[in-house]
Formats: C-alpha cells, sequence, structure tokens
C-alpha cells in the first residue's frame, strides 16, 4: 500500500507516515516507525515532543483523544480526557461570583487526561519499550530546542495574562519573551517526562500530581489529588455513519463528534456537485444544517454517562430524520447552548506505519495556554477544559463533580473503496463544519487532499449573526 502525506507537493511512502504540526515531532514519530515501531508507539512519541515545543496547543497538561485502526480495519476510540474535580461544583462557582463558568484560572481547570490516554494505548498495542518512546520528548525539553513563530506568537500576546501567575511567568518568562529561533528548555518539564518514563501513572499518583494538586490549590482553585490518582482512560468504539456510499468514523461524547456525522447526513439529500464550491448559496445551505446540528449537540451531548438519550439513538435513521423535516421547514430553534468561544486552539497529527496501523490523534489545553495556570516545579501548564460546563441546572452539560463535559476535540477516519482518509484539524467549535467542508470539497467536488485543506473555508460563530470567509468565496450571488 502506498501512503500519500499532504503538502504542497503531495509526498508518498511505502513505509508510513507522520504528519504534525512540529517538525520535531514529525522527524520524532518517523524516527519511531524507522527503529520498527508501529503507528501507536509513534503516536507516543509524537503526542510529547509536542507536549514540549507547543505548549501552548497541547501540552502535558490538556487532553487527548484517537482514532486507530488497526490492519484488519477494526477501528478503536481512546478517550485520554479528565473530568471536573470533584469539589467543583455549580454552588461553588456562583458563590464566588460567576454568571458562567470562567474561561481561565484556577476554577476553569479539569484533571488532565493525556499522559494516561497516551499509556493505555500503548499498554493495549504499543511494540516500543515506554522509555524509549518518551524519552525523546524528555530529551528535547531539557535540551532544549528552537522556538517556533506561533509560541513566540502566542507568548508576545498573552503575556498581560500568562505573568499575571506566578508557575507560569517563572516557567516561559525567566528570560524575557522568547523570539523565533531562540534555544528554549523545561528543565522541570524534563524531570516530570523523567518520572513518567520510569512509571506513567506517576503523573497521577506520586509527586506530579502532589505538585499539581497543591499549586492549582494555592492559586484558588479546589483539584485534589484524590482527583488525579482516581482517573483512568478508556478505551472505546467510534460512532459510525455513512455519507455517499463512504464510511465515516468520529469520535463518540463526550466529543462533539456526532456533530460533524449529523451535518454530513443533512447535506447528503443535497446536490452539492450543482452548486459552486466558493457560492453563498453552498454557505447558506451549510450554515442551514449547522444549525440544526450544533442545536442537537447542546441540546443532548455530554459526558455520556449522563446523556438522557445514546448516540445510537442520535444517530438512528429515525432521529435523523426529525432532523432533516426541520431544516425542510426552517423552525426557529431552541437556543440552549453551551460557553462557545471560538478561538481555541488544538494541535492534530495522523500516523500510518507500514503494516497498515492508522491514527488519528488530537490534543489540547482548550485554549491558548489553558488555564493560564502553571505548576512552576514541572512547568505544566493546565487546561481550561472545565469552562465549557454550563451553570444552567437544567442543561445536559451542567457542572457536576467528576463529570466530563462536552468536548470540542474530535477527527475522522473515512473509509472510500481503496483509500482511507485521516483527517483533523484544529478549530475548536467550529471544527464539525470545517470537517464537513473539508470531505464534501473531496467527495463531491473532487478536490484532492492538498486542494481540499486550501480551499477557502467559512465558519459561523454559534448562535450569532456573524460569518466568516476566507477571500475566494463569491458574494455576488447573495444579499447577505
Amino acid at each position: 500500500m502506498v501512503y500519500r502525506m499532504v503538502l504542497k507537493h503531495p509526498f508518498y511512502s511505502l513505509s508510513g507516515v507522520v504528519s504534525s504540526e512540529h517538525p520535531l515531532a514529525s522527524l520524532i514519530g518517523s524516527r519511531v516507525l524507522e527503529k520498527g515501531g508501529n503507528s501507536v508507539d509513534a503516536t507516543v512519541a509524537t503526542s510529547l515532543v509536542l507536549t514540549v515545543t507547543l505548549p501552548h496547543l497541547g501540552g502535558i497538561g490538556g487532553d487527548f483523544f484517537a482514532l486507530i485502526r488497526d490492519p484488519d480495519g477494526r477501528i478503536y476510540f481512546v478517550d485520554g480526557s479528565g473530568y471536573a474535580p470533584s469539589k467543583l461544583t455549580r454552588e461553588l462557582i456562583i458563590q464566588k461570583g460567576y454568571s458562567s463558568m470562567p474561561a481561565q484560572g484556577p476554577l476553569s481547570i479539569n484533571v488532565p487526561g493525556l499522559v494516561d490516554g497516551l499509556r493505555i494505548m500503548w499498554e493495549k498495542w504499543g511494540s516500543i519499550e515506554w522509555r524509549e518512546l518518551v524519552e525523546y520528548a524528555r530529551s528535547i525539553a531539557e535540551k532544549g530546542f528552537g522556538v517556533s513563530h506561533s509560541l513566540s506568537t502566542a507568548l508576545k500576546d498573552l503575556y498581560e495574562y500568562l505573568t499575571r501567575d506566578p508557575g507560569t511567568r517563572e516557567t516561559y518568562y525567566s528570560r524575557g519573551i522568547p523570539e523565533p529561533g531562540e534555544v528554549f528548555k523545561y528543565k522541570g518539564l524534563g524531570k516530570a517526562l523523567e518520572y513518567i518514563a520510569d512509571d506513567p501513572r506517576s503523573f497521577y499518583e506520586e509527586v506530579i500530581a502532589e505538585k499539581i494538586a497543591d499549586y492549582v490549590q494555592s492559586r484558588g482553585g479546589v483539584l485534589e489529588y484524590s482527583d488525579l490518582k482516581n482517573y483512568h482512560a478508556d478505551i472505546g468504539e467510534p460512532l459510525r455513519t455513512t455519507y455517499r456510499e463512504r464510511i465515516v468514523y468520529e469520535m463518540p461524547p463526550s466529543t462533539q463528534g456526532i456533530t460533524t456525522l449529523h451535518l454530513l447526513k443533512l447535506l447528503e439529500d443535497h446536490n452539492l456537485g450543482s452548486i459552486k464550491p466558493n457560492s453563498m448559496e453552498r454557505m447558506k445551505l451549510f450554515l442551514k444544517a449547522a444549525k440544526i446540528a450544533y442545536m442537537i449537540r447542546d441540546k443532548y451531548i455530554t459526558d455520556p454517562r449522563y446523556m438522557e438519550v445514546s448516540a445510537e439513538y442520535l444517530l438512528s435513521e429515525e432521529f435523523i430524520g426529525s432532523m432533516k423535516r426541520l431544516m425542510e421547514e426552517n423552525v426557529d430553534l431552541e437556543r440552549n447552548t453551551v460557553n462557545s468561544r471560538g478561538d481555541g486552539d488544538t494541535t492534530f497529527f495522523a500516523v500510518i506505519d507500514k503494516e497498515g496501523w492508522m491514527v488519528a490523534g488530537i490534543q489540547s489545553l482548550f485554549y491558548p495556554f489553558g488555564s493560564y495556570i502553571t505548576e512552576p516545579t514541572f512547568n505544566i501548564t493546565l487546561n481550561c477544559r472545565a469552562s465549557s460546563f454550563s451553570l444552567d441546572e437544567k442543561h445536559a452539560n451542567r457542572l457536576e463533580p467528576r463529570k466530563k463535559t462536552m468536548h470540542t476535540l474530535s477527527a475522522m477516519i473515512v473509509e472510500e473503496k481503496e483509500r482511507i482518509l485521516v483527517i483533523g484539524l484544529s478549530g475548536g467549535h467550529f471544527r464539525p463544519l470545517l470537517h464537513a467542508e473539508i470531505l464534501t470539497n473531496i467527495i463531491d467536488y473532487g478536490m484532492d487532499p492538498q486542494k481540499a485543506i486550501e480551499y477557502p473555508r467559512f465558519i459561523w460563530h454559534l448562535w450569532t449573526n456573524r460569518v466568516d470567509y476566507e477571500e475566494g468565496y463569491s458574494v455576488r450571488d447573495s444579499n447577505t
């Protein structure tokens, strides 16, 4: 089988590929494959290098999800998302004067799930020693790496906010704002990775967990050592549907992957090929479908243990039929929304090996530098994923202790006759709409993956009248 990685000029390989947002991560992942490791091994190494080199997008204090396809075609879902601390309650947040969940700060932090997500995946399918896989990231953290434009820009843009936390200030600004190309080191993170190399559960059960809990509490949060100790990632089944005879797999709740599938099913009855891909007609159709798909997301999707209906029912012919009727009837929709700011950030990567193992991996702190809180001993910046909870006690995604929030991370694997597509991107709440745009570019408009990715996109700021679109869309055929 020939594997294709999409670049300006497509790259083909007979031995596998690693595509990530940072060259060091891709290089290390490829090196693992060259040494005989499989895609799961390469995923562990790639993910951990990304936590070092892109700490604002996918740091070790965040979450991790993956879809894994084995050589026999079986697909699995790895859920490395954490839950709310046991003492993080709706009553507490309201008592502190908030009318909605804080966007950043110590009360926006969920238990980080990334490390245990990698652990559980590696224990089931990995073939190379864990310590060897972690060592790549540990070495880079201690010896240093060249700061990317992305990291330098984020540190400049958020300087005012990040320097309010002593741990964050000490971790990132001890020598001023690092410029692109400047060598940057994390001695503390290197030490944390040394502990993790010995035992991945040390992140949750030993000194790292103790330091995280103590520091968060010193900053006014309620994360406890027991919250970390009791956390374990899961392996489950993906969601599955069809789109124009292709099989599309997405991540299940608590992720918003089902929203991507709903969008595709709502669009499937329309002849997109008869609509110009850069027209207002296409944009209007997609937005009409998006309003229904996101309404369903906000009404039902949360931690599956707390959902009133199952994901299987939400993908049933009966339920999708009711969604299609809503789309046809232009019914006014209930705006039962979550906290849906649109400027989140993430890092996605894909790995394929010569044996046919495929991984779609995605990790995030939710927003750049997450909570803006960094444990200083180990330089671990913590997520702000709890900010997605609702304080409305009737909302499906209401805040409750040890509950997972509705999660914006998701990714796709698409089976199309003799080719398989692994698709993912940054995008926060926009992700399902962008997934649908890229996939329909490929399937309905016959674009190759490179053109589909580069083609102008549009996003809808949920439950507002604001739509942003890139240069290349024709507005002459519309009065909007």
